[in-house]
């Protein structure tokens, strides 16, 4: 016998209450965007299993090498008190550093097996507003890839590398981030024409194990991934129109703003932060990345 319009209705109802429900289990973007991200498959974090100066290619020959070059590539390998930060690329990107609370130097060795140099460690706490720009400003690009090596235990939250309206102080208008949340999570933060985009990796990163966050955004989806994999990829945004501005590491202002309670600097220590303007890398490029520091 036919169903009724009613038993009809009523299963179309249940079917669409499923999916919604599947929908709603993998995530909301925090602010005032309505758009979803799904964490991948391969969701959780690999441990460390680096041999110290192991051969093969370690990861700043592989990041020197041309198919692989940054646009901005920040070694750190220098001393507390020092004004600028050396560009690896030769593209006459160097930082300034600012504000108080950072140090680099001896005490601060390179995080990863064979590095000579220096990683910056940013205190993060409130009266820290210690940061690096690029002295220029220049149009933010629509396509992007950021990386950082991370080592922290810290549970306050706090920016680590992203590019905003400001060299020299906070930046009224920021985004392209990578963000530590209050659970020791890494965040990457998207400014979007409806609110802002926050894709979150699905576990923490800030167990005092050294981490490579890197994220990419090719002008319409954002992924976010830890240690080579992909962990969070967003549905498409419409990006808010490009303004000028600089890439920095450090302290920025008002990430509270976007997670509450968190601090503006990140309590932690970063190495080797390489950005690509204009070029996403695909996955297997970054697995590269993290592959020439773990063997």
């Amino acid at each position: 016998m036919p169903r009724s319009w009613s038993d009809r209705t009523g299963t179309g109802r249940a079917i669409l209450a499923a999916l919604l429900a599947a929908l709603v289990s993998t995530g909301t973007l925090v602010g005032s965007s309505t758009a979803r991200f799904t964490d991948s498959a391969t969701a959780s974090l690999r441990g460390v299993t680096r041999a110290a100066c192991a051969p093969s290619n370690p990861f700043p020959a592989t990041l020197a090498a041309p198919a692989l070059l940054p646009t901005t590539w920040w070694r750190f390998d220098t001393l507390t008190g020092a004004t600028t930060v050396n560009d690896l690329t030769g593209n006459g990107n160097a930082g300034t550093v600012r504000g108080t609370g950072l140090t680099f130097g001896v005490a601060n060795a390179g995080l990863i097996p064979c590095d000579t140099t220096y990683s910056v460690r940013q205190p993060g706490a409130a009266a820290s507003n210690g940061f690096v720009a690029q002295a220029v400003l220049r149009p933010a690009p629509g396509s992007y890839t950021i990386s950082t090596w991370l080592l922290s235990a810290s549970l306050t939250g706090g920016h680590l590398v992203g590019f905003g309206s400001s060299a020299t102080a906070g930046s009224v208008t920021h985004d392209r981030a990578l963000i530590l949340d209050r659970s020791g999570r890494a965040v990457f933060h998207v400014k979007t024409t409806t609110g802002n985009l926050l894709l979150s990796s699905p576990a923490r990163v800030t167990n005092n194990v050294l981490h490579l966050l890197a994220a990419t955004f090719n002008g319409s989806v954002a992924k976010l991934y830890v240690d080579g994999q992909l962990v969070a990829t967003s549905l498409p945004i419409t990006p808010f129109p490009p303004y000028a501005g600089a890439w920095r590491a450090g302290w920025e202002q008002n990430i509270a703003t976007l997670i509450p309670t968190s601090r503006n600097q990140a309590t932690a220590r970063q190495d080797e932060v390489a950005i690509w303007d204009g070029r996403v890398l695909s996955g297997a490029e970054i697995s590269t990345l993290w592959a020439s520091n773990h063997w």
